[in-house]
């Protein structure tokens, strides 16, 4: 049997008019390898936030809309931070979303400190509003919520009423990334703890990770040839919570692969969604009650939250061609969104890399069936380079484990007798492929996926090894 491929819990489904079955990442098989406007203006409608953002800048697009049409001269005032992870530099972070928000009103600017409510009122002078904005991290995660209040300048009127309430109000949140753990303190990644859990799933083909119902914590989501199960770790033990029969999700494909072949993506993009299939199957987004909601137009490729999937040809056994908008088109073939390195693959991966400067950069990573890692990593203007892995296994994912602005490529072996699970980190001005940590298995890795920052702000690894599911954090 040959072996396939897979890329951090990926799937591929068939589509009819395009002739393609499905394939996925997590594999049956054990794998092996390594101007200041007037006063009397109001903020224009703000942009809509873009589809790739930093933290900082998605929070401050969603405030800025949330609040609608601000009166021109306004004051955005900014809560010290509240952190469940020491932030050294938390008055500077405060200072940087203020800013932004400021920004993006267009109509505002920020008072120059943190500061309290009370004291913003009494600050605000003459500004034509305040936006008082209370910050917070908490779970692996920034959050923002604003309150638009009116600034009473008349006398009498302070008398009458010395604290009016909010005319409008907005909440955003984001996930940590690079840009704000610089304010935070930094992770060592060589200090991670490996943690082991039993799983009593039979034949698992993928793992997904994410916080599915929106409780501020991540679920983890099993696939095997007969089920797909959503639970949590407790007590050395993956819990399930739900759990519904494949015969339930997707219908039957014509021509499926020669061994059963699944994966699942957990979008940061749809809160309440996962992405589940297998290549007996189609693939489809369900609800947190694992309930089918619609179908996918092909393996949703993990990283690019839902927007790109990729197609397989079973003749073949591997991918072919860029990945595709995963929403079925009305007419025609789906669009190409995403070029990936390598023209035939067996795995593939995206990440949105956030700098340190709040820059993005998109980092892809496809593994030919001779067991040859190729990536490439771009820029907004379209700037690339290129770098290869030789011996990698049939498990790769793409994460920013330490959240310092590098990518990490996890991945399993590719040659002797027993596997491993492999951390590299793709650093560029000449240091190029670094090892961070590696762990020896006696059992073959079937599945690797990456885990938002949830607990103390850390994102984490998850593999299944054997019976267990390891946890990297």
């Amino acid at each position: 049997m040959r072996r396939v491929a897979r890329a951090l819990s990926v799937i591929v489904t068939t589509t009819l008019a395009l002739g393609a079955i499905p394939l996925a990442f997590a594999q049956p098989a054990p794998s092996k390898g390594p101007a200041k406007p007037s006063a009397s203006a109001t903020a224009p409608a703000p942009p809509a936030p873009p589809v790739h953002a930093s933290a900082i800048v998605h929070i401050a697009t969603e405030i800025a809309q949330g609040l609608g049409e601000v009166p021109a001269g306004a004051l955005v005032a900014v809560s010290p931070l509240v952190s469940d992870v020491p932030a050294p530099k938390g008055e500077e972070l405060a200072l940087r979303v203020a800013t932004h928000i400021a920004g993006r009103l267009g109509v505002a600017h920020a008072h120059p400190q943190p500061t309290t409510l009370s004291v913003a009122r009494g600050v605000s002078g003459r500004a034509a509003s305040l936006v008082y904005v209370q910050l917070e991290i908490a779970k692996g995660e920034l959050r923002a919520t604003a309150d638009l209040y009116p600034v009473v300048s008349n006398g009498w009127e302070r008398l009458r009423n010395p604290a009016p309430g909010p005319r409008a109000h907005a909440y955003a949140g984001a996930p940590l990334d690079a840009e704000v753990r610089t304010f935070l303190q930094p992770i060592v990644l060589e200090q991670a703890s490996l943690h082991k859990a039993k799983h009593d799933e039979t034949d698992v083909l993928a793992i997904g990770c994410g916080d599915v119902d929106s409780d501020g914590g991540n679920e983890l989501i099993l696939a095997t040839r007969t089920r797909v199960a959503l639970g949590k770790l407790r007590g050395g033990r993956f819990e399930v919570l739900r759990a519904t029969p494949w015969t339930q999700l997707a219908s039957r494909v014509p021509v499926p692969m020669r061994e059963p072949i699944a994966s699942i993506v957990v979008p940061r993009g749809h809160r309440g969604e996962l992405l589940v299939g297998m290549t007996d199957r189609g693939a489809v987004a369900v609800d947190a009650k694992l309930l089918t909601r619609r179908q996918l137009t092909g393996l949703p490729i993990p990283g690019a939250d839902g927007e790109a999937c990729a197609f397989a040809s079973p003749e073949i056994s591997a991918f072919e061609g860029s990945g595709v908008a995963c929403v079925p088109p009305r007419n025609g073939e789906p669009a190409a969104v995403l070029p990936a390195p390598a023209a035939r693959f067996d795995a593939i991966a995206s990440l949105d890399l956030v700098g340190k400067d709040g820059s993005i950069t998109q980092v892809v990573a496809a593994r030919e069936p001779t067991g040859k890692i190729r990536l490439r990593r771009s820029d907004a203007s379209g700037k690339s380079i290129e770098a290869p892995i030789d011996g990698a296994g049939a498990q790769i994912a793409l994460a920013d484990l330490d959240l310092d602005g590098t990518p990490e490529i996890a991945f399993s072996s590719d040659s002797g007798d027993s596997d491993a699970l492999s951390i590299w980190s793709w650093r560029t001005g000449g240091s190029g492929f670094v090892q961070r940590l590696r762990y020896p298995t006696k059992e073959g890795v079937r599945a690797i996926a990456a885990c938002p920052p949830e607990e103390r702000g850390l994102p984490a690894l998850v593999a299944v090894v054997g019976s267990e599911v390891w946890l990297v954090r």
